[in-house]
């Protein structure tokens, strides 16, 4: 296999493996939210933020805000995906999965140290909680491994 096929197949791969993530913490958010007594739609809404503002935590259903959240929400899966399937491809199972967690704790530290703050989002970004949100990118993180690993290359049969 060229090397060009084996990136066409990590790259792939980690773009589905980045829809898989989102919608896995997508659920987790959800849950978590409503658990919490929270308004659900803030979940859909919340990537929404950079460009309409107090509509993506207004309280309720917002049709717009929730189809750019979405949208926003699952470009961003997706790129974190694809790089995710550049760097482990040709992993092991094992490794693949730790490496998804870390992944995961990397992912939270660009996001809220740097994309967050650059997207006008700073006091979001401080005030969240540290741990509950590191949970939830760990929780991306290995979703984003689980859904790579039929992607990952397979060992020669000895």
């Amino acid at each position: 296999m060229s090397g060009r096929q084996r990136s066409i197949i990590a790259l792939s791969g980690g773009v589905i493996a980045g829809i898989f993530g989102g919608i896995v913490v997508s659920l987790y958010g959800l849950l978590s939210t409503v658990a919490r007594g929270g308004d659900p739609w803030v979940v859909f809404k919340g990537a929404s933020a950079p460009f309409l503002a107090d509509r993506a935590f207004a309280p309720g259903f917002d049709a717009g805000a929730v189809v750019l959240g979405i949208l926003l929400h699952f470009a961003v899966s997706i790129a974190w995906g694809a790089l995710f399937g550049l760097l482990v491809y040709g992993a092991n199972v094992f490794r693949t999965l730790v490496f998804g967690a870390a992944y995961g704790v990397i992912v939270w530290f660009v996001m809220y140290r740097a994309v967050l703050p650059t997207a006008g989002l700073r006091a979001l970004a401080e005030s969240a909680p540290v741990g509950p949100a590191i949970l939830e990118h760990v929780v991306f993180g290995l979703a984003l491994a689980i859904g790579f690993l039929p992607f990952q290359r397979r060992a020669p049969a000895v």
